[in-house]
């Protein structure tokens, strides 16, 4: 008489059940995440007028090294088709647009700055232009590949609400935003919008910037101002990540990972288990980050084992809390083999930040996919898992 097969003796124990878990154990050493840095005002420069081909705008204190610097620029009489401006070394320009013909009215930026500076200056190409700059420095706002959304908005035809949005939702919280309106010249006023309040206005010159600190996320943002008289106008607005600073790479994995029950009936079967990790940098480097995991074979008490591919991680996801400066992006593609044997064996990435981004505390959230096949003995399984986080994606 031949032996029933392994899957069918189990069938006749079908309400016991098969829990699976893992222990989990970090590589890294661990320690409280810092606080993420909040966006301040350094220092507003006094607005800068010259006629000709240049114009310096400055701050009466010299620069803190790793701050932000804007620059707000207007070309008020020159021509758009054929006029731009030029930058000192290490300035990148955010956006640009212009007013019927006129401009161009542009937007710089300079993340990380040297320490020491206090004057920039500042080309136009067009030794008739009739020039306003205005130029402020930042901090607690992220050192590399600091812009997150812009958005330019322009009008001939005279009007008194002078409003223009970012092209798309900002990203996170924590974020600096900086708009810059040129209009025509010998207005009385400008008044900003709800929310936001003023670097410069110049009416009669035709220019007026203003910031937001802590706009909401996940939305569009718009900024306006109110002239008097009314006026045909352009319009530039770019928002800046926020940095964190003063902390360093830190991740304390969760102690235990719990997959739900399965009732084995002689067919493979899945379950999932979706732990919060929490890895945080709050180094202020904008290096990126890395998850990476490895894992020890899944075993019950009488040493039966699951296959060491039982485990793959399907699906990621990042969600910003109180503490985000700016979420990761993952480079990662799924599914992947979560590595196992009787000695775990070297760990693979399982999320990744890009350089720039994953700055402060986010929760990454994978999903662990288990797979019980059908010839699998009851019991409770177990297995060691190691989850580190490493500098670099």
């Amino acid at each position: 008489m031949h032996p029933l097969p392994r899957w069918a003796r189990l069938g006749r124990t079908a309400r016991r059940l098969l829990a699976a878990s893992a222990a989990t154990a970090a590589a890294a050493l661990l320690i409280p995440a810092a606080a993420s840095a909040t966006v301040a005002l350094a220092e507003a420069g006094t607005l800068a007028t010259a006629t000709g081909s240049a114009i310096t705008p400055t701050l009466s204190t010299a620069t803190t090294t790793g701050d932000l610097l804007v620059a707000a620029i207007e070309d008020v009489n020159g021509d758009c088709s054929t006029d731009t401006f030029t930058a000192p070394t290490s300035w990148v320009m955010a956006a640009k647009v212009c007013r019927s013909t006129t401009g161009p009215i542009e937007l710089w930026y300079l993340p990380n700055t040297p320490v020491g500076a206090t004057g920039f200056a500042f080309g136009s190409g067009n030794s008739g232009s009739s020039l306003i700059a205005q130029v402020s420095e930042w901090s607690g706002v992220a050192k590399t590949s600091p812009v997150d959304k812009t958005g330019t908005n322009s009008s001939t035809t005279a009007g008194t609400t002078l409003s223009l949005s970012t092209s798309a939702a900002l990203a996170d919280a924590n974020e600096l935003a900086v708009t810059v309106f040129g209009t025509a010249t010998g207005l009385t006023s400008f008044t900003p919008g709800t929310g936001w309040t003023a670097l410069d206005s110049d009416p009669s010159g035709g220019f007026d910037s203003n910031y937001d600190i802590n706009p909401a996320s996940g939305a569009v943002l718009s900024g306006a101002v109110t002239s008097s008289p009314s006026t045909a106008w352009g319009g530039v607005i770019a928002t800046f990540f926020g940095g964190c600073t003063g902390g360093s790479l830190t991740f304390t994995p969760p102690s235990t990972v719990s997959f739900t029950a399965v009732t084995l009936n002689g067919k493979t079967q899945t379950t999932t288990a979706s732990p919060a990790l929490t890895p945080s940098d709050t180094t202020g480097s904008g290096s990126g980050w890395n998850l990476t995991a490895t894992s020890t074979t899944f075993k019950n008490s009488a040493s039966k084992t699951l296959p060491t591919t039982a485990t793959q991680i399907t699906a990621a996801a990042a969600a910003a809390g109180s503490s985000t400066c700016r979420l990761p992006t993952n480079a990662i593609t799924y599914p992947l083999t979560l590595p196992a044997a009787a000695t775990a064996p070297t760990a693979v990435k399982i999320y990744d930040a890009a350089a720039g981004t994953g700055l402060g505390a986010a929760t990454v959230t994978p999903t662990f996919t288990l797979t019980v096949p059908p010839g699998t003995y009851s019991g409770a399984y177990t297995s060691t898992w190691t989850l580190s986080l490493v500098s670099g994606p």
